[in-house]
């Protein structure tokens, strides 16, 4: 059975009603037949389209794609709809950077036909506002000390009521993903696993623990590290160390309380050295890496500090093998750091032993089980090159969440379109101050925004003639009013939850009484206006 969003009475007593069932509401809508087939179809289907013409030629998935942004009425303006998809986003000429309603360039930025990197979330959704702070966000303990952040992340998976439960947030956070026992990937929520997918700080954490985060720990202390007590005595510099060879689990020594001393403290080229006597070969490259035990070399010129230089230099990251080996002189300061075999054909053999796959019984990684080239290979996390477009979880999520909300304030419009105005008011306002920056640039993008043009013409008492008057003056009134009722001409100013909610109820309060006064001449509307602008 259908289920249609139930509207009572009118102004702010129809919002108080629906803010007050719209959990419930909204869960009955979402089980709906029609709502419950589209999303399900599309999370089904999606990851089969790799072009604008598939997706095209797909009614049900461009009816949820279109939907989730608000253009469900060019279903059939399929010309458009593609060139708008196809279009080259780094050319303002294009035509998706042309439109004036910038819905369209969402759309083009999300699904990212014609860029590199395949689909992303670019201005769909609140996540993406917020990206550039987010990206900044390393651990799991980052996020869950900022609380505007996490309410923000939350908000996007719809798990707001999770807010203050932060030891099962952590949990959930660091969960390892590709383990299907991990604490996450047991939840039967699966909203849980989309959002530790989406910060993945198990990957950074594994990043961070390869020769890259070894670089970051090291790199401003290196030269003042004299001797391996100072090494030892800094517990992040010891326990990089350690990482990045593998050994961290060896800090502790039971029977000789100093071993990590001597050896770190011992002469790497002699084969008699605490070091060289292991049955582990990477305690001697460890103790090499820092040269500790050769006086003759500082450590800004032992390999540590030669392979830091050379990470540290570079314009970019390395994120794939070819990064890494294409670079033959970074190559060579890898492999002297690991202490691993150099000269004809080593280099060879360290890159395919890196690309093997250690599923494989009889890859090279398994075929040669040595520590030292164990560690290389675990020291860098290569992602596996994407063979097509991927679409990932929170992705599917995301535009299935749009659509939803969206169709719900569609039906809610059926019964008051008001109502529908007041529950789109926060999203409009945040995503256009996310992509317009200048006070006045914000307010031409409101006069070009239906659903905002009302809300800021009822809030402000504005007659609807007010339209036909130069643009110039009515971004002076509309300013004017602004400053005047809410204390504020910028619309940015709106994002603050207690200025949006006056804004919203004065708007309420006054499309309730809108019609109630007697009928006014074009001529008077002017005078008016331009009166209490001056």
């Amino acid at each position: 059975m259908a289920f249609f969003p139930i509207v009572t009475g009118s102004g702010l007593n129809a919002w108080a009603f629906l803010t007050g069932t719209r959990e419930k509401q909204m869960a009955a809508f979402e089980s709906s037949p029609l709502i419950a087939r589209d999303t399900e179809r599309f999370a089904a289907r999606i990851q089969s389209v790799q072009t604008s013409e598939q997706l095209m030629s797909d009614r049900a998935l461009l009816r949820v794609a279109l939907g989730a942004f608000g253009l469900d009425d060019d279903i059939d303006n399929r010309a458009f709809i593609q060139r708008v998809l196809d279009s080259d986003l780094t050319d303002d000429r294009s035509l998706a950077n042309r439109l004036a309603d910038k819905r369209y360039l969402a759309l083009a930025q999300t699904f990212n036909f014609a860029g590199p990197g395949g689909p992303q979330m670019g201005g769909s959704d609140s996540a993406s506002i917020l990206s550039d702070k987010l990206a900044a966000i390393q651990t799991a303990d980052d996020l869950l000390s900022d609380p505007g952040l996490l309410r923000a992340a939350l908000k996007t998976f719809g798990l707001e009521s999770d807010r203050g439960n932060v030891f099962f947030l952590q949990k959930v956070l660091e969960s390892d993903l590709e383990d299907p026992a991990s604490f996450a990937n047991r939840l039967s929520d699966t909203r849980y696993a989309d959002m530790a997918r989406a910060f993945d700080f198990q990957t950074r954490a594994q990043s961070a623990s390869g020769v890259q985060g070894f670089a970051a720990v090291f790199a401003d202390v290196l030269p003042d590290l004299e001797t391996a007590q100072d090494l030892l005595d800094a517990p992040e510099l010891r326990e990089a160390a350690l990482k990045v060879f593998g050994l961290e689990k060896d800090f502790v020594n039971i029977d000789r309380p100093d071993f990590l001393l001597d050896m770190l403290s011992s002469d790497p080229y002699d084969a008699e050295s605490l070091a060289a006597q292991q049955d582990d070969p990477r305690y001697l490259a460890l103790s090499g890496a820092f040269a500790f035990g050769d006086p003759d070399t500082a450590t800004v010129d032992s390999p540590a500090g030669q392979m830091i230089a050379a990470l540290t230099g570079r314009a970019a990251p390395v994120e794939t093998a070819a990064d890494l080996f294409d670079d033959v002189s970074l190559t060579l300061k890898v492999m002297e750091f690991f202490d691993l075999p150099q000269g004809p054909g080593k280099i060879d053999t360290a890159r395919r032993y890196i690309e093997s796959d250690p599923e494989d019984p009889i890859s090279l990684r398994n075929a040669l089980p040595e520590p030292r080239y164990e560690a290389f290979a675990n020291a860098f996390s290569f992602a596996e090159p994407s063979t097509g477009r991927s679409y990932s979880p929170d992705f599917v999520d995301t535009i299935t969440r749009n659509y939803v909300e969206r169709q719900f304030e569609a039906g809610v419009g059926e019964s008051d379109p008001n109502m529908r105005i007041a529950l789109s008011m926060e999203r409009e306002i945040t995503q256009l101050v996310a992509r317009v920056q200048s006070t006045d640039s914000q307010w031409f993008s409101v006069m070009a925004s239906a659903p905002l043009r009302a809300a800021f013409e009822g809030a402000f008492r504005l007659p609807s003639s007010f339209g036909s008057l130069d643009v110039d003056q009515q971004l002076s009134i509309l300013k004017d009013r602004s400053e005047r009722f809410f204390g504020t001409d910028r619309v940015s100013d709106y994002t603050d939850p207690d200025r949006l909610e006056s804004l919203r109820r004065s708007f309420l309060v006054n499309s309730n009484l809108s019609g109630s006064g007697g009928p006014l001449t074009s001529a008077g509307i002017v005078f008016t206006l331009l009166s209490a602008s001056g």
